[in-house]
């Protein structure tokens, strides 16, 4: 695609990203927390860092290697590949592969423009990558639950000790008749958290959508078929229904 209609795209892109980015949930991690580092040693680069994003004219949203590559020309330097750690807050992470601009001074800086207006990323640079890399061959996203479910036996446990000695006595005969201590008979009672189980869901259809992106042959605007509709309708389900269960967990919490 030349230069000028892929300059048209990615404004576009970036305009319509920008009016969506109220409901994008993914942002930059706000720290280098535990689960980030371990995520982050599975996709073999560098330790994380923070990188900067600069206002830059040769910056392509879409298209983050062909702006770079713009960027050397003009000012020197060279690209740094690697991939970008985004966080739902809460629930997952995202790795994404992604180009940077590795100033003549050796400084890392992202050119890109990002639709919720983030100052900075979280880069793992590669730099095993190539400079002449074809980034229409890049590596897929990859994601990781960061959620996790409540102590349930901690809840059984506090719910054993909050029995009055009727409803002690109650319970223990009852945990009795089903062979089970009384705590792992209170387990039965506590309900399970749905939250983890959507939140893989999320992750597998977010990767069954982009794996079929992949297939139509574009890395920019696609031509959608049934299945890439059905697709996006699915993962829009997964996400509103994840939202509200997460909504809910929120409120309850604040409540306690």
């Amino acid at each position: 695609m030349p230069l000028a209609q892929i300059r048209q795209a990615s404004a576009e892109q970036f305009a319509a990203h920008r009016a969506e980015a109220p409901d994008i949930s993914e942002t930059t991690p706000p720290e280098m927390t535990p689960a980030l580092l371990d995520f982050a040693k599975t996709l073999d680069g560098d330790p994380p860092q923070y990188v900067p994003v600069v206002n830059d004219p040769h910056g392509l949203y879409g298209w983050c290697s062909d702006g770079v590559g713009e960027k050397i020309k003009a000012d020197g330097g060279e690209a740094m590949f690697g991939w970008t750690i985004w966080e739902w807050p809460g629930a997952l992470l995202t790795a994404e592969f992604h180009c940077v601009w590795k100033s003549p001074d050796g400084e890392l800086l992202d050119i890109t423009p990002k639709p919720k207006g983030e100052r900075r990323i979280v880069f793992v640079a590669d730099p095993s990558v190539p400079q002449d890399f074809d980034f229409d061959h890049r590596p897929r996203n990859r994601r990781v639950r960061i959620y996790e479910d409540a102590d349930r036996t901690e809840w059984a446990r506090e719910m054993a000790i909050a029995l009055s000695g009727a409803q002690r006595v109650y319970e223990e005969r009852r945990a009795a008749k089903a062979n089970l201590p009384l705590e792992a008979w209170l387990l039965r009672k506590v309900p399970v958290d749905p939250i983890p189980h959507v939140v893989d869901e999320l992750i597998a259809v977010c990767n069954e959508f982009e794996e079929h992106f992949d297939s139509l042959g574009a890395s920019g605007p696609v031509i959608p078929d049934a299945r890439f509709v059905e697709l996006g309708k699915r993962r829009l389900e997964v996400q509103t229904r994840f939202k509200a269960l997460f909504a809910e967990r929120e409120r309850c919490r604040s409540q306690s």
